[in-house]
């Protein structure tokens, strides 16, 4: 059975779905507990949706149908580690900011492989050039690695647009390494990614989207819970979860 917190299950898949699943999924971020509860038949009448369209759209997001679904939703509700649990009801930001982080950061230790991590870190220290691919506020996170890693000995090169990393991928070769931070994209890396699998070169995704087109021609992709979806905290920012995924990935390098 999935085990993955199933709303940050949901709002991974959010920029990929069709209209009839963004619909459910709305619904499902503002009355999950409703959701959790409902009959498959009653919540299809309530969303104005088939029957078959919620058992499509929990496949969809990674689970044998509606059922299960709806079931570890229900536990998730219920868990002391649901989103927004830790909000203060007098409306205290320095608990309710710092808690929904904490619950976020929750999602990621429970999410990400350990044994992911250690393989990321042994490619950075054997490889011979690394490139660290980030676009808008992901560059930050772009940026932050490349410094990171220059303090330990580790040269590489931050890129922040397609014609510097167009240039980059058509000279890279089998011992050269290139992350990408995206928290979602259109595509518009997929040349990119197949060009660096051409040449035999190692792409680390890092995103937090479960199925980007090029998924597949990574050597590792990672997905991070992405906080900016939910509904209740959408004005929070993405970064600081890519950040402390960077110091863990750090860690497991200086280890090496």
């Amino acid at each position: 059975m999935n085990t993955t917190n199933p709303l940050d299950q949901m709002q991974s898949y959010y920029d990929d779905f069709t209209k009839t699943d963004k619909d459910i999924a709305i619904y499902i971020l503002n009355h999950s507990q409703t959701a959790a509860t409902t009959s498959t038949e009653d919540l299809a009448k309530t969303i104005h949706v088939s029957k078959s369209a919620l058992s499509r759209f929990a496949k969809r997001i990674g689970y044998s149908g509606f059922i299960e679904f709806r079931y570890t939703l229900s536990r998730f509700i219920v868990s002391e580690n649901a989103v927004g649990g830790t909000a203060d009801e007098n409306g205290d930001a320095l608990h309710t900011i710092i808690g929904s982080y904490q619950n976020y950061l929750t999602q990621m230790e429970k999410s990400c492989d350990i044994h992911t991590i250690q393989k990321i870190a042994k490619a950075v220290v054997r490889a011979d050039h690394i490139k660290i691919v980030g676009q808008n506020r992901t560059f930050n996170s772009a940026l932050q690695m490349k410094q990171r890693l220059g303090r330990m000995g580790f040269d590489s090169e931050a890129i922040n647009d397609l014609i510097t990393l167009a240039d980059a991928t058509a000279i890279v070769g089998k011992k050269d390494l290139v992350i990408l931070f995206t928290i979602h994209d259109s595509g518009h890396y997929d040349r990119y990614v197949k060009q660096c699998e051409e040449k035999g070169c190692s792409v680390v995704c890092i995103t937090m989207m479960q199925d980007l087109p090029y998924k597949k021609r990574c050597a590792d992709y990672v997905v991070l819970p992405r906080i900016s979806r939910d509904s209740k905290l959408s004005f929070l920012d993405d970064q600081p979860l890519f950040m402390i995924y960077i110091e863990v990935l750090l860690a497991e390098i200086a280890k090496l």
